[in-house]
């Protein structure tokens, strides 16, 4: 007869076949704690809590989140995407929070930041002059051309970005893959990085 903790943790060898990352989830898992993650965090250990997961050795969790989110189902207390739903395709993104929906438990907090594509697009059709250095810093991806531009600088991101959202379309996609409660969110300084307040749009939602 399995116990209660060995049912739950039998779904993480099913998925997970990196031997140190099966042995550091259910680590977690059987510190009974809740688990909060930052997901697409970049390089960087997570603080106050939260475990960041990105393709990276220097987080937490090193994984492709194109493979999904290695953790059983229902055992996540509370995720946060800050810019990284635009670098995953119409596909990949659908797959992701398919992903997040998962493995959030009942009434589990999904807490998301993308760039606001409105921006960029009103300017061009417009005709109003960004701010290079603030709206259009990543330089790699403009070079002071056409207006036109502002629209492939948010768009493309020199093939970094992949999807663009505004208000409306967030908050659609996120009701349409079965999340509840879905509503815009005020900027939050202990989640959300003060840089990215300007061009960002902020929502939240509960499984």
């Amino acid at each position: 007869m399995k116990s209660m903790i060995e049912t739950i943790l039998m779904p993480v060898s099913r998925f997970i076949r990196n031997e140190t990352l099966k042995r550091r989830v259910s680590h977690l898992l059987r510190e009974k704690k809740e688990i909060f993650l930052e997901i697409g965090s970049g390089g960087r250990k997570g603080k106050n809590g939260w475990l960041t997961m990105d393709m990276s050795k220097n987080c937490d969790i090193c994984w492709d989140l194109r493979k999904g989110i290695p953790f059983p189902d229902g055992t996540v207390s509370r995720i946060y995407s800050s810019h990284f739903l635009e670098h995953l395709s119409f596909k990949e993104g659908r797959e992701f929070l398919d992903e997040c929906l998962r493995v959030l438990v009942p009434e589990g907090v999904f807490l998301i930041c993308v760039p606001n594509a409105r921006i960029y697009i009103e300017s061009y059709l417009m005709n109003v002059n960004l701010e290079n250095h603030i709206y259009l810093s990543y330089t790699q991806a403009y070079n002071g051309t056409t207006k036109i531009d502002y629209v492939n600088y948010i768009a493309y991101m020199d093939g970094h970005h992949k999807y663009m959202f505004d208000e409306e379309n967030l908050v659609f996609i996120l009701k349409s893959k079965g999340f509840r409660n879905v509503r815009l969110r005020e900027f939050d300084p202990t989640i959300d990085l003060k840089e990215r307040e300007f061009q960002s749009i902020y929502a939240e939602c509960k499984k």
